[in-house]
């Protein structure tokens, strides 16, 4: 496809975009029409997307896609860009500007947005699935969605910033200070899980898997021991860590229904389980054990992250580092060896750069 740009700061009228066209596995890369700014709104000239889960379940079009995604639709969620042009009435944004989007845009109406309680909006339209998303040259956000971005932060981090919000929430809503943790998964938001307990003060990080790969990531950002579920139970490994009476907190990254079971029997009374991963199935949860022990269970999804990002930002700048669960920075022309990676269990976020 030619390239389209005629001057950098000139907005097209067409743009390259990544689409779910019809039904079923696999992704196109077709020429869209740039969208046009309304009132409140912000253009942005895309830079750099990050794989997310969500974007590779619908690639492979499993369950959850068919249940979720009505095509024809741009994918994207995770993206960092600069501002192209904006609509009547928006403030304090410019062109040029670097900026972030957040994921989930409020439907303004509901009685939640109009009571100041955006994050729990009861119709939210989410980028890449219902709504238009990043994986394009160009995305249009209101801009109580769109924040200015620390241009000292890689670009690449900058692209992750979307999960990374949620687990700045968990490190916030969560006391991990001196706390035993225990993360099921093995993509790179469990390696990333790994670091942001590290650095909120997590005494212990205990990473499970069957996913070789992934472990030795979550061992390179700093987990205390990692376990693969098809060898070594989390038993031998609490004997091991002098954890006698369980977890205080589980982080639930696979988004496997049966990884549930094992957090949940390993968390001390009165414990927590945040849940981040992208559910493909119906998840069977004991609950019997989860009211005798009095446990907390906090869904953890994309809405609101903005408000983490500043905290962030703050943390990358004093030690966090999550560089190493970024595998690859490819051209948006690589899409196809981007998801397929994915698709085989390649630990690592993946990066496409859309200014090539």
């Amino acid at each position: 496809m030619p390239h389209i740009y005629a001057h950098r700061n000139a907005v097209p009228k067409t743009m390259r975009a990544l689409a779910k066209i019809d039904p079923g596995p696999g992704l196109k890369l077709i020429e869209a029409l740039v969208p046009t700014p309304g009132p409140g709104e912000v253009l942005i000239r895309v830079r750099k997307t990050a794989l997310s889960a969500a974007a590779t379940h619908i690639d492979r079009w499993d369950a959850w896609a068919q249940h979720n995604i009505r095509p024809p639709v741009i994918i994207g969620s995770e993206f960092v860009g600069l501002v192209a042009s904006i609509g009547p009435g928006v403030t304090n944004l410019h062109q040029g500007e670097l900026v972030l989007g957040e994921p989930v845009v409020p439907c303004g109406e509901c009685h939640h947005c109009l009571s100041g309680r955006q994050r729990h909006c009861l119709a939210p339209r989410r980028l890449g699935q219902d709504r238009d998303g990043a994986f394009a040259d160009y995305v249009c956000l209101p801009q109580s969605c769109v924040w200015h971005a620390d241009g000292r932060i890689p670009t690449d981090v900058l692209a992750c910033f979307a999960p990374l919000g949620r687990l700045v929430r968990v490190a916030r809503r969560f006391d991990l200070f001196g706390a035993h943790v225990l993360i099921s998964g093995s993509s790179a938001l469990a390696a990333m899980a790994v670091a942001v307990a590290r650095h909120a003060g997590a005494r212990s990080v205990v990473v499970v898997d069957p996913n070789p790969a992934g472990l030795a990531l979550a061992t390179t950002l700093g987990a205390t021991r990692t376990v693969d579920s098809r060898e070594t139970t989390l038993d031998s490994v609490r004997q091991e860590l002098a954890i006698a009476d369980g977890f205080d907190l589980a982080i639930e990254t696979s988004g496997r229904s049966a990884a549930l079971g094992d957090l949940i029997a390993h968390l001390r009374h009165g414990g927590q389980l945040a849940l981040l991963g992208t559910t493909t199935d119906e998840a069977l949860l004991n609950w019997q054990a989860v009211q005798s022990r009095q446990l907390r269970i906090q869904g953890i999804d994309s809405r609101d992250t903005g408000s983490d990002w500043e905290r962030l930002a703050h943390a990358l700048h004093s030690g966090l580092d999550v560089a190493p669960a970024i595998a690859h920075c490819l051209p948006f022309s690589c899409f196809r060896d981007a998801f397929d990676r994915a698709a085989h269990g390649e630990p690592g976020k993946i990066i496409l750069d859309w200014e090539g």
